[in-house]
């Protein structure tokens, strides 16, 4: 008997122990992400709210606003003592949608997250068609992954007391590891194309302030949020069922911030004196004027090429002064 009672009091204390776990990570996320917003409003002011309103100003309030009123929610559920029974299995889906999409993985809002990454990329190759359809097709079976992933999830059985209490989302099918496999293979994609568009940039010896941001930004977010994903990849396949989805909220709170902070830096980017090249002389992809008009309109600053006429005079310059010495050298052979 005293063997027994001793197994139930450690299972008591782990379980403890995870669950407070959990609640310190969701608790100090969710203060990292009020503290970013209230520190960035004044750019915000200068860069959102007084430009043009457009539909990339949607996904940008969408984003920003609507994730911290969802983990109210999410933060009440997981401390209050009367979510739980019934009331915790009807409620942990929205845990779950709003966890997962988020980062890329559960949900409404956060699934827009991708699609602003994905629109950077459709203008950084110059609006072409083929790469939009190819990120939408991974951005569609990533969503569809984690709508089937979620669905099988079902909430952590805690023991009873006061001391135990949560609405906590986990799972145990292939499919619902499989929600955050689905971030990993579309950020890589979406980073593996930015630097194969910016690559010809980067040796260049002027400085070009787009290049800066898109190349700094681009590595900074990959490497951040694919290594979020991967750690909560790892405890899904690894750790207890209460602690697996510990690493889920603070990996989409953040992903929430650095999404914000990404467009804030694109937004700087025109203030800074970036003239916008002409269509004469860069080429584009050719495409009908009114589809042309609705996506700026939609995208607005965000659809921007990110060359410039001064960039590509300074990239062409270089590239002759290459090419010079080389032909002379040719024909005095």
């Amino acid at each position: 008997m005293s063997s027994v009672q001793s197994v139930d009091l450690a299972t008591l204390v782990r379980v403890a122990h995870n669950l407070r776990a959990g609640k310190c990570v969701q608790m100090a996320a969710f203060t990292i992400l009020i503290y970013d917003h209230v520190s960035t409003l004044p750019q915000e002011i200068e860069r959102i709210w007084k430009q043009r309103f457009t539909g990339a100003s949607l996904l940008f309030y969408l984003n920003r606003y609507i994730t911290p009123l969802q983990y109210i929610i999410v933060i009440t559920a997981f401390h209050h003592p009367k979510w739980v029974g019934k009331a915790c299995d009807d409620f942990v889906p929205f845990v779950g949608y709003v966890s997962g999409i988020m980062s890329s993985t559960y949900g409404f809002i956060e699934m827009l997250q991708p699609v602003i990454m994905i629109l950077r990329v459709y203008a950084l190759y110059r609006r072409s068609n083929r790469v939009l359809a190819f990120l939408a097709v991974l951005w569609l079976a990533q969503l569809i992954v984690s709508i089937k992933g979620v669905s099988t999830g079902f909430a952590v059985h805690l023991p009873p007391g006061p001391a135990f209490v949560g609405c906590i989302l986990t799972g145990t099918s292939k499919w619902f590891y499989a929600i955050w496999i689905g971030p990993l293979v579309t950020d890589t994609a979406i980073f593996a194309l930015t630097l194969w568009r910016i690559h010809p940039y980067i040796g260049s010896s002027q400085k070009i302030p787009m290049i800066h941001i898109f190349l700094r930004d681009g590595i900074f977010y990959f490497l951040a949020i694919f290594l979020m994903n991967f750690v909560n990849a790892l405890l899904f396949f690894s750790a207890p069922n209460d602690l697996k989805p510990i690493g889920a909220p603070f990996s989409a709170m953040m992903t929430t911030l650095m999404i914000s902070r990404l467009v804030l830096n694109l937004r700087s980017a025109p203030s800074a004196g970036i003239d916008i090249v002409e269509t004469n002389v860069i080429s584009r992809p050719k495409e009908p004027i009114v589809f042309r008009t609705r996506m700026t309109r939609a995208l607005g600053k965000l659809g921007d090429d990110f060359e410039t006429s001064r960039d590509y005079r300074t990239i062409e310059a270089e590239k002759e002064e290459e090419w010079t010495p080389r032909s002379r050298s040719t024909f005095n052979l």
